[in-house]
């Protein structure tokens, strides 16, 4: 399939024929040598007018900033925005369409358009009967064109019928003999005589011959086998590192017409239909790629690097793939148990002050609850499938259960020591389902609405079992403990507590997003972008909300995201699918923690433990449970809207040309 590409080092669709009049080679391709009777106009052109000069003093400025850039450290191949390349449409069979506008340009009457159409079927259907149906040699022009190679049944059909692609002419005469490529001799004019010793000729042996054809058929089923291997493991790459899921299948259609591939592809949550398709024999082989869709944001970056490099002819499969296998196989940079535990417990203390309000008598409490929670995920769920089914439900219990444990410890005045709100947010905050509200945004921006629908569905009832850990922990202490905590927020805050208001706001969370990068495997050299990004974020989503309201900050705060994102790629060539995460993180946690969802089920935990439990609490237990849900949507939907409108403004005419990662 055809797509509009336009890149500066390679060109990935048909060549183009120069159709400049003003060319200097005639068009059998001599070279004029009379410089005499050129015109004026091409010998001495006209000085360039006002216009013209500004025009080329620009275009110097800006090759110049380029070459300073590119010395700085700037990808020369371009980014990676955040808008949407392609429609949904054109990642589909197009054959149907491409015939209908070819039809279509020759205004044709209805009656003369409907015979057109069967005669072109008919074509097709006679070069497929000639070409397969009757053993006969197929009338292709050029056997190296690459667009015109089948697949694996169709080089082996050819094998076994006697079709010898390689002995086709450039206009299109095919050799009656299939010895030496020569018509036969009349009978009259063939001299019968005995073969002599020295008249052999070993390129002449029919065995030799034979097991060249088949030597040069392995090597060609083996390129394509090769390519078809390359592809499956790109996309296998890409989903488990946590790639765009919106621009998956614009990634393998981009593969595939860059190593003359045809396929198609189609992607649900957690798998994608590859089909391969052999336009020649009009066959398919369908491979369905299944992974657990992961985040490894350092990794990421490595396999952009190697997508791009094959794009652009720089690597071919054969070479990739050793690399890709070896991103697939390789332990992370920071797989350490201990040290993952001790980043969750970090990344908890750093959420607690600009989210929840925690205070730094709450922050020691909130490192041993978000040290349980790394235990647990990266300790115990990888060694149970039973319980990595659980994981989830069984941490918002356990954490709320000791939440409100310490949340019940009062000094002699009767004031809580610990914050009990802060604690119990603080320690779930990382669990929170922010990386899945991203993705199911982009693609029901991107109008990928199977995708999209599946994923933000998921969000939902994982955001149900949260909050139902949430209220069972609840409950659970609350008959435990008659003096069990009732305060669904902390005490008023002391703006000399940090000393200084935007300290707790924002320097918190760039330690935050520098936390959650880490753990999420990002290199150091991401670290100042996606810290930057997460604090630009939250800053207008703060000043927003304090005057407005909550959903519309997150609406703002996704707007200044994708705007700094899309700045990124289009000024420095960043990839803003790694750098935009941490950010969205921070809009997950503040609009849930402004609705004050995830401790919503505390009346329903006081209803049961004074046993009175009645309609109008039951209705309040399924505004408790649905509350995290409500919320997550609200900012799911917050969040489209704000990178919609950050696309709009930096790409306004759309980004055709974005064949090469985009977010």
């Amino acid at each position: 399939m055809s797509s509009p590409v336009d890149d500066s080092n390679t060109h990935l669709g048909p060549p183009r024929r120069d159709t400049d009049p003003s060319s200097d080679d005639d068009r059998l391709g001599n070279r004029s040598t009379n410089n005499d009777e050129r015109p004026l106009t091409r010998e001495n052109p006209p000085p360039p007018s006002g216009g013209n000069q500004w025009g080329v003093l620009f275009k110097a400025i800006r090759d110049g900033t380029s070459q300073l850039a590119e010395k700085l450290g700037r990808d020369p191949d371009g980014g990676d925005g955040l808008d949407s390349a392609w429609h949904p449409e054109d990642y589909g069979f197009q054959e149907d369409i491409e015939m209908r506008e070819m039809l279509a340009q020759e205004e044709l009457e209805e009656h003369a358009y409907a015979s057109k159409l069967q005669s072109v079927l008919g074509s097709d259907a006679n070069n497929l009967v000639k070409n397969l149906g009757l053993g006969e040699t197929p009338s292709r022009t050029n056997s190296n064109d690459e667009n015109l190679v089948g697949g694996v049944l169709w080089h082996l059909l050819s094998h076994q019928m006697g079709h010898n692609p390689e002995e086709i002419h450039d206009d299109g005469a095919v050799p009656t003999s299939t010895e030496d490529g020569l018509a036969p001799l009349p009978t009259d004019l063939r001299k019968r005589r005995k073969k002599k010793w020295y008249d052999e000729d070993p390129t002449n042996d029919k065995e030799g011959r034979k097991k060249m054809k088949e030597e040069l058929l392995t090597q060609k089923i083996g390129s394509l086998l090769t390519r078809q291997r390359y592809m499956i493991q790109l996309c296998r790459a890409l989903m488990k590192f946590g790639a765009p899921t919106h621009r998956l299948e614009e990634y393998m259609q981009m593969t595939a017409y860059r190593l003359r591939v045809q396929g198609q592809f189609m992607y649900i949550p957690g798998c994608m239909i590859i089909s391969f398709d052999d336009p020649l024999t009009r066959t398919a082989e369908v491979k369905l790629v299944r992974t657990t869709h992961g985040l490894d944001l350092g990794r990421l970056g490595d396999i952009h690097n190697c997508y791009k490099n094959v794009l652009h002819g720089r690597l071919s499969p054969d070479e990739a793939l050793p690399v890709m296998d070896d991103l697939l196989t390789r332990k992370s940079r920071i797989h350490q148990a201990w040290l993952l535990v001790l980043l969750s417990g970090l990344a908890s203390v750093a959420v607690g002050p600009w989210a929840f309000s925690a205070r730094p008598v709450d922050m020691p409490i909130i490192f041993v609850l978000g040290c349980l929670l790394g235990t647990l995920q990266y300790v115990l769920a990888p060694r149970s499938a039973l319980y990595s089914n659980v994981f989830e439900v069984t941490v918002a219990m356990l954490t709320s259960f000791l939440a409100r444990a310490f949340g019940s410890i009062y000094y002699s005045s009767g004031e809580p020591v610990f914050c009990f709100s802060a604690l119990a947010e603080s320690s779930i905050a990382l669990i929170l389902p922010g990386y899945s509200v991203l993705c199911s945004s982009l693609e029901l921006q991107s109008h990928q609405i199977v995708a999209g629908s599946i994923r933000l569905v998921y969000t939902i009832i994982y955001s149900l079992f949260l909050g139902y850990g949430v209220t069972v922990g609840l409950t659970i202490y609350g008959l435990m403990d008659d003096n069990a905590t009732k305060a669904t927020s902390c005490p008023s805050r002391d703006t000399n507590i940090y000393g200084s208001v935007y300290v707790q706001e924002f320097v918190f969370v760039a330690v935050y997003c520098a936390f959650a990068a880490i753990l999420n495997q990002a290199k150091w050299k991401q670290l100042p972008i996606m810290s930057f990004m997460g604090v630009a974020g939250y800053t207008t989503y703060y000043f927003t909300a304090n005057h407005l309201d909550s959903r519309f900050g997150s609406t703002i705060g996704a707007f200044t995201i994708g705007l700094c994102a899309n700045l990124y790629s289009r000024v420095w060539h960043g990839h803003a699918a790694a750098a935009i995460v941490p950010g969205m993180w921070t809009l997950v946690s503040s609009g849930l923690a402004s609705s004050g969802s995830i401790i919503s089920g505390l009346a329903y935990a006081e209803a049961v433990k004074n046993n009175t439990v009645s309609d109008s609490t039951m209705t309040q237990t399924q505004e408790s449970l649905g509350g995290l849900a409500l919320s997550m949507v609200q900012t799911a939907l917050g969040i489209t809207v704000g990178l919609f409108l950050s696309a709009m403004v930096v790409y306004p005419g759309g980004k055709r040309k974005g064949g090469l990662f985009n977010l």
